[in-house]
């Protein structure tokens, strides 16, 4: 086996691994699982490449791409209402008023506050929602990547 095999099984199992630890919560409220899931078959491709004289400098940086593409695309598929609405489409034909009926029901305004205060990113206080300091941490670290 080389390198970009083992890169790629690793990269496979990642992948894999995540959605069975996220069990249909979001990416957001997953992340240390999420970290986690992707930090187990690097380390073995890791360990890999240092017995095989391969490089792990190389390996770590396909890595930390191939995580972020991985990261985007799915948080992208996530949260993106057409692809939800052609779901629900998906079951049986709707009217608009239908679609959007059964898209609020699963997605309202008070859905996506519950899901930041599961992860721990916002919370009450003084009657209105304030950023807690796990919400400041992610805020600050997303502003790097722009």
């Amino acid at each position: 086996m080389n390198e970009t095999a083992v890169a790629a099984a690793a990269l496979l199992a990642a992948a894999g691994l995540s959605e069975l630890v996220l069990r249909g919560m979001k990416l957001q409220t997953g992340l240390v699982r999420i970290v986690a899931a992707w930090a187990l078959p690097y380390a073995a491709a890791a360990g890999w490449s240092v017995r095989h004289d391969a490089s792990v400098i190389v390996l770590t940086i396909f890595w930390i791409g191939a995580f972020l593409a991985w990261f985007g695309i799915r948080s992208h598929l996530e949260s993106s209402i057409a692809l939800r609405m052609i779901y629900r489409l998906r079951e049986r034909p709707m009217r608009e008023g239908e679609l959007i009926d059964a898209y609020l029901s699963t997605q309202s305004e008070s859905m996506r506050l519950a899901e930041l205060r599961r992860a721990g990113l916002i919370a009450a206080g003084a009657g209105a929602m304030c950023v807690t300091p796990k919400g400041k941490l992610v805020l600050r670290l997303t502003s790097l990547l722009r």
